[in-house]
């Protein structure tokens, strides 16, 4: 059935859902074309939500690529979060793209990113609600070609059931060659698709790779069958990189700008997945690093850009990368952050050169507390190191300091789960001593032996003896001021260890885990562990098998993926953990032999020459100067409005795209004083949601004049579809806030309805001399109920009448007198005159201020 999916969504779904902005696809710099224009349509699809999703940075390096073929176009879709999932699932509507919103199973490619193994009950949901068979054996010609790439990729075999194929490594080179193939192949049989995606580096088609059956079950590749080797992009300097970065209107977990420095990472932390197969190091160089925060900032108007990789710290330049990072920041208003920091004083110097434009809390990942078990997991360094590495951190400004732990790692007793509160009130301690506003925040999670790390062969603990020690952990870090306790949930970690080494019979457990209702295991709030365990006992899986250890001479399910690492070196360093040894990272010492400089040994080499020549240098201790902010200089008033799916953002929404589009016009914005500087931009009333507006008005302060009419000129190309700004005025400095000028409102009101009923409506209302409405108030109290109050409006409706009827098309016009007491609002006019919310739409024509308005050009 075909479905106007837009229509549906603007007029009855998006005034239901609590963040309408996750779905409405208008994000500026999103890619919007003519389908008739294209051969190749192709959904990437996020299984999580758009939250967390779209500030993922593989997905918009492939958005990126595919989108400058003319001859493709790729959107986005992602989990929708419940509330919109029971309301396309009770109108029988399919999972759509933001940007089109074509429904996915119209599509020619689906492409999934598998970031984690807690988000495949939400890859199978994305498949059912695009009406798409869940399993690739089911689909025939008439379905898109799934597939998926991503970390958790890596090991395919427990989602092998379900996609058509996948791209193991990096996907930049990868999806350009998967996507000129399937130009080609177009209209071809599935098959024929099929074998010859298999003919592409890089590409792991299932269904056409051999297997046998192993005597305790397992289901393995054959021996006699080639490997599959993964795409590696051997120069960064070259590889595409967005900068055109998609502006969310939807506040982000991470919302801001990421610029990758390198990729890779060569300490050789025994339990890191990330670590094991990105290598070897790549790095940028600085040039380009410069030009692409540069780029992105002005493309986007973002306030933060991101220095992201495993290590930036162990950039081998580092000292010149963040510093003229910091310096473009200043520049552009913008702060930067170093999210990865390495364990040693030089990172957090390296943190304080930034700390002059946005301060907040350090974070450091120590993982084990004690230094036996830190050596037994490759990350040496010494409790003292720690602890004057985080007192020079306070001394130098800081509040906070967040440590990451694992529990559960192998050979863990419980004095080592006792030392991490030990050692976080060591650290508190010694803040303390310099500031008395120092806190420590532990993050404890739960050790997950992964594939392709030393730990493969490792034992899981189980979900009794995780819960035992974070009972003992809790214990532990009670009733001390300052320090604060963060546990990953534990059933969260019992189900990714149910996956992470599975086979392809654990596309069985997946399968019926989401048929008993699993969603979004990766969100605490929904996280449900009862669906896993009635699908353990109902595929007959047990627990304890799927997190036992495994000996060093055992095949695996995933041992057909080459990922360059030799099985010997695991081995080797699995047994090196087990006698507490160390071993030197390859950058700094002899070639480890982990068995990539026998496929790369170019990169190998260049990585080594890099950190021979690696820059070092002191840097100044010094506080950084307190940013000084210029007295303003000029106050312009625009006269704005919103229209279209717009109407759905919330206030706070609505303020960050006006100013991150003014940021995007380059306007000089004066900025409050701090380390948390904002913008000094207001608006005359806080809009509700659903509501339009051709006559708001925002006042921008400025730190140095321009000419209006040329910033209004910049400022409209830089707005997203459905914002306006109509025109521009020079105002006083001094002049009275917006808000407080505000003298009445004028509303268009279209719905449907009896005219004469609402005639007689409109009549009665004039007539009466009160109109007593109930509102809800601030919430008060312990409990923060809103307590109910009733109001009058009749004294602020100067004018309510039908103007305009067209059979049962109506168009309302009210004035509101601000003046006169409690201003009535339009959707309790609609309420009052009895007109279905849902059908309609309000438009606010003119907001009166006590000086003279600006004149509406558009």
């Amino acid at each position: 059935m075909k479905h106007n999916i837009s229509e549906i969504l603007d007029s009855e779904i998006m005034p239901l859902v609590r963040k309408p902005s996750r779905y409405l696809g208008t994000e500026y710099n999103s890619v919007h074309k003519n389908p008739a224009d294209v051969d190749l349509r192709i959904a990437l699809v996020f299984p999580d939500l758009y939250d967390l999703g779209l500030g993922n940075l593989g997905l918009l390096i492939l958005y990126s690529i595919l989108n400058k073929k003319p001859w493709c176009w790729a959107e986005r879709a992602y989990s929708p979060a419940p509330d919109m999932e029971s309301e396309l699932r009770s109108r029988n509507l399919p999972l759509f793209t933001v940007e089109s919103k074509t429904p996915l199973g119209e599509m020619d490619m689906l492409g999934f990113t598998l970031q984690s193994e807690l988000t495949y009950t939400n890859v199978l949901n994305a498949l059912d609600l695009a009406n798409v068979p869940i399993r690739s054996a089911h689909r025939d010609n008439s379905h898109p070609i799934v597939f998926a790439g991503g970390p958790s990729a890596l090991n395919p075999e427990p989602m092998s059931a379900f996609m058509d194929f996948f791209v193991i490594g990096d996907g930049e080179e990868a999806i350009e060659d998967v996507a000129s193939r399937m130009r080609e192949m177009r209209g071809a049989p599935r098959e024929e698709i099929l074998q010859s995606m298999a003919g592409i580096e890089g590409v792991y088609v299932p269904s056409l790779y051999p297997t046998e059956t192993l005597p305790d079950g397992r289901i393995v590749a054959s021996p006699d069958a080639g490997p599959i080797k993964r795409r590696t992009v051997a120069d960064l300097n070259e590889a595409p990189f967005p900068v055109n970065y998609i502006v969310p209107f939807t506040q982000l977990v991470h919302d801001r700008v990421s610029v990758e420095v390198h990729r890779g990472c060569t300490h050789g932390c025994r339990f890191c997945h990330a670590g094991m197969v990105t290598r070897p190091v790549r790095e940028r160089n600085v040039d380009t690093i410069d030009k692409l925060i540069k780029a992105s900032l002005k493309s986007t108007g973002y306030e933060e850009i991101s220095l992201v990789s495993l290590s930036t710290c162990d950039y081998s330049d580092a000292l010149e990368l963040v510093s003229r990072a910091a310096k473009i920041g200043r520049s552009m208003d913008a702060s930067v952050s170093l999210p990865s920091l390495r364990l040693d004083s030089f990172s957090v110097e390296l943190a304080h050169l930034v700390a002059d434009i946005r301060r907040s809390g350090l974070t450091f990942a120590p993982e084990a507390a004690s230094p036996r078990l830190r050596s037994v997991i490759n990350k040496w360094i010494p409790d003292e190191d720690l602890i004057n590495m985080s007192k020079e951190a306070f001394r130098l400004g800081w509040h906070q300091i967040k440590c990451y732990f694992m529990i559960g790692l192998p050979t863990e007793t419980d004095e080592d789960i006792e030392a991490i509160a030990e050692l976080c009130k060591k650290t508190l301690a010694e803040g303390k001593s310099v500031s008395n506003k120092a806190k420590v925040v532990a993050g404890v999670s739960t050790f997950a032996p992964k594939p392709f790390t030393p730990f493969q062969w490792a034992q899981q603990i189980s979900l009794d003896e995780t819960r035992r020690k974070q009972r003992l952990l809790a214990k532990s870090f009670k009733r001390v001021h300052g320090l604060k306790l963060n546990m990953h949930p534990a059933e969260a970690t019992l189900i990714e260890g149910m996956l992470t080494r599975g086979d392809r019979k654990t596309a069985d457990l997946i399968e019926a885990a989401y048929r008993n209702g699993a969603r979004f295991e990766s969100d605490s709030i929904h996280l449900d562990l009862q669906p896993w365990l009635d699908a353990a006992e109902s595929t007959g899986l047990d627990i304890d098998t799927a997190l036992k250890g495994h000996s060093p001479g055992e095949r695996l399910p995933w041992d057909h993926i080459d990922l360059m690492l030799s099985k010997s070196w695991l081995r080797q360093e699995w047994e090196s953990a087990i006698a507490n040894e160390h071993s030197e990272d390859c950058r700094t010492g002899k070639c480890n032999l982990c068995g990539v400089n026998d496929t790369l040994p170019e990169l190998c080499k260049n990585m080594i020459e890099r950190s021979k020549n690696a820059k070092t240098g002191h840097i100044e201790n010094a506080p950084p100067a307190p940013r000084i902010e210029p007295e303003p200089a000029q106050r312009l008033r625009f006269s704005i409005g919103r229209k279209n799916n717009l109407r759905f953002l919330s206030n706070l929404e609505l303020m960050n795209a006006w100013v991150r589009a003014l940021r995007r016009a380059e306007a000089p914005m004066s900025y409050s004083q701090g380390f948390h500087a904002h913008p000094k931009v207001t608006f005359a009333c806080a809009p509700p949601v659903g509501e339009e507006s051709q006559g708001d008005y925002m006042d921008v302060v400025l730190r140095e004049q321009v000419e209006p009419e040329k910033l209004l000129a910049k400022l409209q190309h830089c707005l997203p579809t459905g914002l306006d700004a109509f025109n521009v005025l020079d105002v006083p400095l001094k002049s009275p806030s917006l808000m407080s000028s505000v003298l009445a409102y004028e509303y268009a009101i279209y719905s449907i309805g009896d005219p004469e009923n609402v005639r007689n409506r409109i009549e009665d209302i004039m007539k009466s001399p009160t109109v007593l409405i109930e509102r809800k108030g601030r919430p008060s109290g312990r409990r923060k109920k809103h307590a109910a109050k009733t109001v009058d409006i009749r004294p602020s409706l100067e004018i309510l009448c039908l103007r305009e009827t067209k059979d049962d098309q109506l168009t309302i016009e009210t004035r509101v007198d601000l003046s006169q007491g409690n201003g009535a609002k339009p959707k309790e006019i609609i309420s009052l005159l009895g007109l279905e919310a849902s059908k309609t739409r309000i438009v606010k024509l003119k907001t009166e201020l006590a000086q003279p308005p600006l004149q509406n050009n558009a």
